[in-house]
């Protein structure tokens, strides 16, 4: 439903054309620039807007989920993943065999280091429960009601990513030279399902859908706290969706140098703490306090329209280990509509989406030249309608849509409707609505232009919000607060360069009651219903002679009773009772009805006889076997023909007139 739009601001790498306000004359000194040398890392050319002073929410590409966060991959070198918050992953096959029991076995490495603790499992859209609880590292899973997974038939297990890993012997007895006990997966959580062999008539009952592929939704990686004594310190970090926790986690354990020998080498510890807590002090540390307010940002409190709060900011990420920094980081910041800029000192201030009044004023003094537009935003660029989707824990932990952001207003005086779509890894449907009323307002803005400075227009560089005066031969073009959307140096004047867009104070204002919207709508999957067992209303013992035709011999008469379907196949069977072999047979051609009668082959006589019977439905799925009926087939007590001799289910004999 969304459309690609264009930029908000033209960031380019040619010269733009800016007019000196005192000379009136045309300057092509400066250049703006899409990536910046000096963030300390690469950012990735898909930021788009970022510049050598700041990464800007304007604009901002959305940073995609891992590969594994929607099915299973089955490649031979799959994409390590990794995830923050609480969210499904599923994994990258690693094993895909079967046991000499024909159990049939799959292997799936999910999660790069270690997770906090699981929160559900699932077997391809079914959450399933384990028989012992979640007592590590899993096992038995308890049946579903239609009978899916029952009888012992199904295991899943998972590790949680810790060194040394954990084998499971269930598995590598099962395969003897294909897996073994080495096969522990240091630092990788991993998941295993096994699934029995069973007979081929109870294959669509136990397993309706095959061996579908396993996932696992858990709480995942700790993060540091930037109000901790030592924020490198591993041992003391603890599970968050903050955002801003996460992104400091990111830059510490996935973009900070690490030794270049291998894990095991001795002193491997040491030196990636130590290269660790450098990239901290350089990066971090001097501009802790921007961190903190972040930090604090994403924590505050939200009323909530169904009463209660929540975190202004939640963050459910996951990405592949092979996507760019930039790119991962750019994924973090627009869950909080966040913005991070390069300090004078080289280190990085960190923003989060919350409106402060500015502490720096640029005006006259500062400004070299300038460019303003005022004249609001073509259709090209505007955005009326974002269309939001979020990630809801009630679906199962999917990406599905919420009410859209709209802007009722400008979708009349426009005559149209401008969408784009608003999909992020946040649990909170309210929060999308909260950032996509903010990027709106950013969009839309009627002012927005670039400035460049002297000297003394340093100050804006790890600033988010300054008061912007442009004064032009005693015309005010623009006095306010403005928001900065990209920073460059500029080696011409010695000052920068910068993009601004109008900055609304109000643009936090939330009504709860009005503004929240409502989640996606939560229906009952339509599920196949389990099958009722049938019952035996009485079992006749039938005696036929010679003159019959086929022989003479007892038999048993069924009457026994089930759903009304036209796609039934009756099945009954019988054994002695002390015997342990049931001889079946098949009644595919059964009038329907809720009551049918079944005639056994021949029974031995002068013995107890036991007798069930089952169902088959059109889908494959076969019914459980009724309650066994026991009939007495000793020929000396049969009647004449005026009555038969009945048994009963319970055993007891009756005479039918």
């Amino acid at each position: 439903m969304g459309r690609t739009l264009g930029r908000i601001i033209a960031v380019v790498t040619a010269p733009v054309t800016l007019i000196d306000r005192n000379l009136g004359n045309i300057v092509r000194s400066v250049a703006f620039t899409a990536i910046g040398s000096s963030i300390g890392g690469p950012l990735g050319a898909a930021i788009g807007a970022t510049l050598a002073g700041g990464i800007a929410s304007l604009d901002r590409p959305r940073s995609q989920p891992s590969d594994t966060a929607a099915t299973s991959l089955k490649t031979s070198r799959p994409p390590r993943v990794g995830a923050y918050g609480e969210s499904r992953q599923y994994g990258s096959y690693i094993l895909y065999e079967t046991g000499g029991n024909g159990a049939a076995i799959d292997g799936y490495a999910v999660h790069d280091g270690m997770m906090t603790a699981p929160v559900a499992f699932y077997i391809g859209d079914d959450k399933v429960t384990h028989k012992s609880g979640v007592s590590y590292p899993g096992g038995l899973v308890n049946g579903l009601p239609d009978g899916r997974y029952g009888d012992d038939t199904t295991r899943f297990y998972w590790t949680d990513g810790r060194t040394p890993g954990t084998a499971v012997p269930v598995i590598y007895n099962d395969l003897p030279g294909v897996w073994s006990a080495n096969h522990r997966g240091d630092g990788v959580c991993l998941i295993y399902t096994r699934f029995a062999s069973v007979k081929s008539k109870n294959f669509l009952t136990r397993f309706p859908n095959g061996t579908p592929p396993a996932s696992v939704a858990a709480r995942w990686q700790k993060c540091p706290d930037p109000y901790a004594a030592d924020p490198c310190d591993d041992s003391v970090w603890t599970w968050t969706e903050n955002p801003i926790r996460q992104l400091m986690h990111y830059m510490l354990y996935r973009e900070a140098p690490k030794p270049t020998g291998p894990v095991t080498a001795p002193g491997y510890a040491a030196e990636l703490m130590a290269l660790r807590v450098a990239f901290y002090n350089r990066k971090i540390a001097p501009s802790l306090a921007t961190w903190r307010a972040a930090s604090d940002v994403c924590n505050e409190a939200v009323t909530l329209k169904a009463g209660g709060t929540e975190a202004r900011y939640r963050s459910c990420l996951s990405h592949n280990l092979t996507t760019s920094h930039g790119e991962v980081k750019a994924g973090l910041l627009t869950l909080c509509d966040g913005w991070m800029a390069t300090q004078p000192d080289g280190s990085l201030a960190v923003y989060a989406g919350k409106y402060y009044t500015p502490t720096v004023t640029i005006g006259p003094s500062e400004i070299i030249a300038y460019e303003w537009e005022g004249v609001g935003v073509d259709d090209d660029s505007a955005v009326n309608e974002y269309v939001c989707s979020y990630v809801s824990k009630a679906h199962e932990y999917n990406s599905v849509e919420c009410d859209a952001w709209r802007d009722e207003d400008d979708i009349e005086e426009r005559g149209a409707l401008l969408s784009d779509t608003l999909d992020l890894q946040t649990p909170s449907w309210g929060q999308v609505r909260r950032i996509a009323k903010r990027r709106m307002a950013r969009t839309n803005a009627l002012y927005r232009g670039s400035v460049t400075t002297n000297v003394a227009g340093r100050v804006v560089r790890g600033q988010r919000f300054i008061h912007l005066r442009i004064v032009e031969a005693g015309t005010t073009f623009y006095d306010g607060p403005a928001e900065i959307t990209s920073v460059t140096r500029n080696n011409a004047t010695g000052g920068v360069s910068f993009s601004w867009v109008a900055a609304d104070p109000n643009v936090d204002a939330w009504n709860a009651a009005t503004e929240e919207g409502n989640p996606a709508a939560v229906g009952d999957r339509v599920a196949q219903t389990p099958l009722d067992t049938p019952t035996i209303t009485s079992a006749v013992l039938d005696y036929s002679d010679s003159s019959s035709g086929d022989g003479s011999g007892a038999r048993v008469r069924i009457i026994a009773a089930g759903p009304d379907r036209d796609d039934l196949t009756w099945y009954a069977r019988w054994k002695t009772s002390t015997g342990s072999v049931w001889n079946e047979s098949e009644y595919s051609d059964i009038d329907p009805g809720a009551s049918v009668e079944l005639l056994t082959g021949f029974v031995p006589v002068d013995a107890m006889i036991d007798v069930q019977v089952a169902y088959q439905v059109g889908d494959g799925r076969v019914s459980d076997w009724s309650t066994t009926a026991t009939v007495n087939t000793t020929t000396s007590g049969m009647l004449t023909e005026d009555g038969d001799m009945m048994i009963t289910e319970d055993g007891d004999e009756m005479i039918e007139e």
